[in-house]
């Protein structure tokens, strides 16, 4: 189920994504999102590139479905599973600042979203030969795509219109489909050997500039040459230039490449990987905006392959949320509190295993623990001839430490007390040994803690924190904030010590045995 991490500023609807691009593209990535429960905007200005087109083809099981149809289809299979189409265009765009990717987007209408994501499905605009007569009928019986229109003019007048060497590509693929095959030279100068496959195959080649589309009755019928000389034809194929859609893209930083084939520019598309992932972080484009030559299937495919990247992306992030949640909640004593309340115990009630590592060489006195817990390493102190304060900030699991102390025969050696380290100030009060073990905060916070644990450490005695190494957290896992190295913990202290900074591995056998590697600061008060 979505989770909706905020966003930084409050002004606007939030949403897990924003899709701008209402065609095949961006409602497949909808649709996937939608499907996983999350919330997602489809941003749709009417744009379609295919949208003058009366069908479209090799969609296999919508063959022949006509655009505008497709995308009707499309608009409410995704509002069915929840998302949000709303006709309108992006006027502006921002990434938000911030530890993970956000964005906000404002509408022509004034709308605002926040989102977590952005995925560009802006389509292209097909720049035609400028030849009068020839827009007006692009998409209808002037072409460009022979495997989306080619079989419907099978057998037929076909000119094809070069706008360079590459055109003759497009001849080939044509004249697969029609012996009626008419190659207009326009202004590309062919050589014998661009003329010679041509003659093989049996195709005309039409010399001279085409200074206009004939059309009668709503119907191609033609081309009228420089010289006058008229061209009768059915259908008319081009070479268009498709440029990505980029008001949006620049808004956002999403730069451009220019796709190229044999030493020709073909078009220009958003720069993107396989997936649709761009440069700007949190920004995925999709469909002709990256891919210009992709068809209505492929463009499809684009969108659910990045649908699916993008909600695999956001559930890591809602992971990693909820893990941040639950620590600082972890940080807090209603959390232990309700932890101690349980009937079985937490911790295993051995010592720490650095206790006895550093304090079985000191001369025994009084000692404080902090953040005892239920009481193992006071325990231990106790049994080894020290008088022994445990303090921590769960009253409750005072109370199984004091418990265990009794039990284990040690109850006069050791006293416990209410408090927080991040708040205590322990006056006058000195011990021997100050220890505290796996206390976890963010870098200044700790620095903080250390520095009021030093404080309580008498002429002579000793300072002892363990904590775990950040070292240990798996790869692929993000890194805590509040792991340490021993080393910077160093500046909590003063010229009055004696300290040193040490890192020990050890075999950790809950959960399974496995290494663990433990950040030490020793230190000595002179």
């Amino acid at each position: 189920m979505s989770t909706n991490i905020e966003v930084p500023r409050s002004s606007g609807t939030p949403v897990d994504v924003v899709v701008v691009g209402g065609g095949a593209a961006g409602l497949s990535t909808a649709l996937v999102l939608a499907r996983s429960r999350r919330s997602v905007v489809v941003v749709d200005a009417g744009e379609q590139r295919n949208a003058p087109a009366d069908h479209m083809h090799n969609y296999l099981g919508r063959e022949g479905t006509p655009p505008l149809e497709l995308a009707r289809l499309g608009r409410e299979e995704v509002e069915s599973y929840g998302a949000t189409v709303v006709a309108g265009r992006v006027v502006d765009a921002e990434a938000l600042p911030g530890d993970v990717p956000s964005f906000g987007l404002t509408l022509d209408d004034g709308t605002r979203f926040l989102a977590r994501r952005v995925v560009l499905a802006t389509g292209v605009v097909d720049e035609l030969p400028d030849v009068p007569g020839l827009a007006d009928r692009w998409g209808r019986d002037v072409l460009h795509c022979p495997y989306c229109h080619g079989w419907e003019v099978r057998d037929q007048r076909v000119g094809v219109l070069l706008g360079s060497p590459m055109g003759l590509h497009q001849a080939g693929l044509f004249g697969q489909l029609t012996d009626r095959l008419m190659v207009l030279a326009h202004d590309v100068a062919l050589g014998h050997g661009e003329r010679e496959p041509l003659r093989a195959r049996g195709q005309v080649v039409v010399e001279g500039r085409v200074e206009e589309v004939l059309v009668d009755d709503d119907r191609l019928v033609g081309v009228r040459l420089a010289d006058g000389t008229t061209v009768e034809l059915d259908a008319l194929a081009v070479q268009s230039f498709p440029r990505a859609r980029t008001e949006v893209a620049d808004l956002l930083g999403v730069p451009t490449r220019p796709m190229e084939m044999h030493g020709t520019t073909l078009a220009v598309g958003l720069v993107a990987d396989a997936n649709g992932v761009t440069p700007v972080p949190g920004v995925l484009a999709v469909g002709n905006a990256s891919a210009p030559m992709a068809t209505v299937a492929a463009a499809a495919a684009s969108g659910v392959q990045a649908g699916a990247l993008l909600n695999a992306g956001l559930v890591e992030e809602d992971t990693q949320a909820a893990v941040e949640r639950a620590r600082e909640a972890m940080r807090e004593p209603e959390a232990w509190e309700e932890r101690y309340g349980s009937p079985s115990a937490v911790w295993s009630g051995r010592v720490n295993p650095q206790v006895p590592a550093k304090a079985e060489a000191l001369e025994p006195g009084r000692a404080i623990d902090v953040g005892c817990g239920e009481g193992g390493d006071v325990i231990w102190l106790a049994q080894h001839g020290w008088e022994v304060t445990g303090m921590d900030f769960s009253p409750t699991g005072l109370d199984r430490a004091r418990q265990h102390a009794h039990d284990a025969g040690v109850g006069e050696r050791t006293s416990f007390r209410v408090g927080d380290v991040r708040t205590w100030e322990p006056g006058d009060e000195r011990w021997d040994l100050v220890t505290a073990h796996y206390l976890h905060l963010p870098p200044e916070p700790m620095l903080d803690v250390v520095r009021r644990l030093a404080s309580a450490v008498a002429p002579g005695g000793t300072l002892l924190v363990v904590g775990h190494h950040p070292g240990d957290v798996p790869a692929g896992v993000r890194a805590r904030d509040d792991l340490f190295e021993p080393e910077a913990l160093l500046p909590a202290l003063d010229e009055t010590w004696d300290a040193r900074a040490e890192v020990v591995e050890r075999t950790h056998t809950g959960m399974g045995a496995h290494v663990v590697r433990d950040s030490i600061l020793v230190a000595t008060r002179r």
